[in-house]
């Protein structure tokens, strides 16, 4: 059964349906919260309350064409709205900061090395947050380009480019830390050599 004909199913008062969507979703859409927004605590309260907006949108009767990009659209708004309360306060930086992304196999180089994750996520957060969802929808959570471009509501053509801008930015970035921590290690090696001389 699709998605939407459980969502349906769940307005018309199978309760059963929704338990067959939470089973589907819930732990992709805490996992892509949690990579957002860093802590733990923040994606639990926004993934419930993401829940609780399908529930919500359902009993009123108002369903979507597509399921499941419907659904990252009111994680990632649930998202921005967290990260619009916290902005004024001291705690806007560490809030908005991404979370320690595990690799893929499946995607591009940049991410494959387990040595650079810290760094990746750095490179991350130096993005835009547009290019930054891009990244995470595109490569974490396994999307496809024309369901990102749902999600964000911006043109497919804006998703690509800015996505392959994101890409490039990132290559760079690991590039210079690459280039940095070469430096770092010759110049290491150098005064071990003195030291022995000496």
């Amino acid at each position: 059964m699709t998605d939407e004909e459980l969502l349906l199913q769940f307005g018309n008062g199978h309760i059963s349906a929704l338990e067959t969507l939470t089973y589907r979703y819930h732990a992709a859409i805490q996992t892509y919260i949690h990579r957002m927004m860093q802590f733990k605590g923040v994606a639990e309260d926004l993934t419930q309350e993401c829940f609780i907006r399908v529930m919500t949108s359902a009993r009123s009767g108002r369903y979507p064409q597509c399921f499941r990009p419907w659904i990252y659209k009111i994680a990632t708004n649930l998202c921005r709205d967290h990260w619009r309360k916290v902005s004024s306060s001291e705690q806007a930086c560490e809030e908005s900061k991404l979370s320690t992304i595990p690799a893929k196999d499946n995607v591009s180089h940049i991410y494959e090395k387990q040595e650079e994750r810290a760094i990746v996520i750095q490179a991350l957060n130096q993005l835009s947050p547009i290019r930054k969802e891009i990244v995470i929808l595109r490569f974490y959570q396994e999307l496809k380009l024309d369901e990102i471009s749902e999600i964000l509501d911006i043109p497919l053509s804006t998703v690509k480019s800015r996505l392959y801008e994101a890409i490039r930015s990132l290559n760079v970035l690991l590039h210079n830390h690459n280039m940095e921590r070469d430096t770092n290690q010759k110049d290491q090696r150098v005064e071990r050599r003195k030291g022995k001389d000496g």
